[in-house]
């Protein structure tokens, strides 16, 4: 049976496949997710997974990686820009929180999307699968005092997009359309089918 590595560091990924009671193992990928010049969101986040996969498949010795999966993936938050329609704004992680307070002002009584890509790399064929998924969330209007609040939990901090929809900033969100999974970091419904074609069994 083929062995399954999560190339990836995101605690939230390693929940979920845990709470599928997949069995995997986990490698971080040091790709250099700057290396992705792509404007257009989507094509972006699958270049990044993609890379990551890569990555570490690089770096595994290659007499021992014949039954083994890498499973890469990333997640990206954009929104329609406006005054550039055919421009997207990409958020990204802030790298402080004025950032954060900055994205979260801007997420405040909007919608905006969530990109999820999954790659999964055949290290025996050197074969790649990928799927993505594609969400709408949509934010209620926030005062002051709620973004000062929700900055102070730190949730920010390592998140796409400046928020977490597990944690306290479910508080604010008023529906979604799409996939719960996806907008956490990894879509179910897709691993489940890009796994389902390999001789690895989730189900």
């Amino acid at each position: 049976m083929k062995e399954l590595i999560l190339a990836s560091a995101s605690p939230r990924r390693k929940e979920i496949l845990d709470s599928l009671g997949v069995l995997f193992s986990v490698k971080i990928s040091n790709f250099d997710e700057s290396s992705i010049t792509e404007k257009d969101p989507v094509k972006r986040c699958v270049l990044t997974a993609c890379g990551k996969a890569e990555n570490l498949f690089k770096t595994l010795p290659q007499n021992e990686d014949s039954q083994k999966l890498i499973l890469a993936a990333d997640t990206l938050v954009f929104a329609e820009n406006t005054a550039f329609p055919h421009e997207k704004i990409i958020f990204g992680k802030p790298k402080n929180e004025k950032e954060a307070e900055m994205m979260l002002k801007s997420h405040s009584g909007s919608v905006h999307f969530v990109v999820s890509a999954i790659c999964l790399l055949d290290c025996k064929t050197g074969q790649i699968k990928e799927k993505h998924s594609l969400s709408k969330v949509f934010f209620k209007k926030l005062s002051d005092k709620e973004i000062s609040a929700y900055l102070k939990t730190e949730e920010w901090k390592d998140a796409a997009g400046a928020y977490k929809i597990q944690g306290k900033a479910s508080f604010f969100i008023e529906k979604i359309e799409g996939s719960y999974t996806g907008i956490v970091g990894l879509p179910v419904r897709e691993l489940y089918e890009i796994l389902n074609k390999t001789e690895f069994r989730i189900l």
